[in-house]
């Protein structure tokens, strides 16, 4: 959510646009907590509130509460981040950062993780490996070709931007998305999420 407020307080035009997309479900706000925390060190008390001001946010800002918690670049994950997930009334959890283990290779991209007290939350790695794609062939064809789960899953998400950081879609990867979505011979078939 801090990150849209940087974006309402410094250019409210935009962020009216992008209001406007969200209403009209061409852009999905995910998020859910103020900030991309650590999950490792804080409290239980602390990760509650990181939900509790980021959906606030999103309520008074997009009308309804986030229900994507998307934390990208963590190196860790608190064993009941499902029920604080699911308390914050989120469905879904989308991360990258488990994925990235070479010692222990993680045997699903598209599971229910379950908390200690039984809570689950679904939850997908996408399995291009990166949070940071060109949308080039190959980051496509790797959604597909490295998804373990593809026989109860057969969908997967691929995560685009520049650099590690914030940086966002290029107008060169816009352009790949516009080319590569709906159908292109050979490649597996992509499509924009909202469209």
């Amino acid at each position: 959510a801090q990150q849209y407020e940087w974006l309402l307080a410094d250019y409210p035009n935009l962020f009216s646009r992008i209001q406007q997309c969200a209403s009209d479900g061409k852009f999905v706000p995910v998020g859910g907590t103020w900030v991309e925390m650590d999950c490792n060190m804080p409290s239980g008390e602390s990760l509650v509130r990181q939900f509790l001001y980021g959906q606030a946010f999103f309520k008074e800002q997009f009308g309804k509460r986030s229900e994507v918690f998307w934390l990208p670049d963590t190196f860790g994950y608190a064993a009941q981040l499902p029920q604080i997930i699911q308390g914050a009334g989120m469905k879904y959890f989308l991360t990258q950062k488990l994925s990235w283990n070479n010692i222990n290779t993680f045997p699903h991209n598209t599971f229910n993780w379950e908390a200690l007290d039984g809570t689950q939350v679904l939850t997908h790695f996408p399995p291009a490996n990166t949070y940071c794609s060109k949308v080039n062939v190959t980051d496509v064809v790797n959604s597909v070709k490295n998804n373990k789960d593809k026989d109860r899953a057969p969908v997967s998400m691929l995560l685009y931007g520049n650099g590690d950081g914030g940086g966002g879609p290029t107008v060169d990867m816009c352009e790949s998305v516009r080319r590569l979505s709906g159908g292109v011979s050979g490649l597996p078939f992509m499509e924009i999420a909202g469209e």
